[in-house]
């Protein structure tokens, strides 16, 4: 091997690509390579992640240098895009737009939308459930409310 093509694999380890479309059979996804090179696998996401990207750049990671062996790494934003402000300690799962979730590093769970959605909570254990902002809210099933106190705020309030 002649120190070309030890050059040529170094540069191929890693190599920045452009999605390029999702196969919808199976998840598999389509990238192109800086040379040209048209790739499709499944994305290699971290254990407890999945997300599914409708564009952007993905990361392609050749073991020993040639795209014989690959693993295309998840697709990332090309465009900066909004990120929640955290703190140490904290995580956030966000979309292109503007949604996100913060695992705060205390305890708290933040769920933000940007757009018209629902917003689901299921809780088990002690939680507590805050709800702010300019929304309607729908509660489904049979709860029971046991506090030492309930407090409602409201200028009108129907009760069926």
């Amino acid at each position: 091997m002649d120190v070309k093509e030890i050059i040529s694999k170094v540069r191929n380890l890693f190599s920045k690509s452009d999605f390029q479309k999702r196969c919808n059979s199976d998840d598999r996804i389509q990238v192109k390579t800086h040379n040209g090179k048209v790739l499709e696998k499944n994305e290699a996401f971290p254990y407890g992640f999945y997300a599914k990207a409708k564009a952007g750049k993905a990361l392609v990671f050749c073991q020993g240098g040639n795209f014989d062996n690959f693993e295309i790494l998840p697709v990332m934003k090309d465009k900066p895009v909004f990120r929640p402000a955290l703190e140490d300690g904290d995580m956030t799962i966000y979309t292109g737009e503007g949604s996100y979730i913060v695992l705060r590093e205390g305890g708290d769970l933040e769920i933000y939308t940007r757009k018209k959605g629902n917003v689901k909570v299921n809780c088990d254990g002690n939680a507590l459930v805050n709800i702010e902002g300019n929304c309607d809210c729908e509660v489904k099933g049979d709860y029971a409310i046991k506090a030492k106190t309930f407090k409602v705020s409201a200028s009108r309030i129907d009760l069926n």
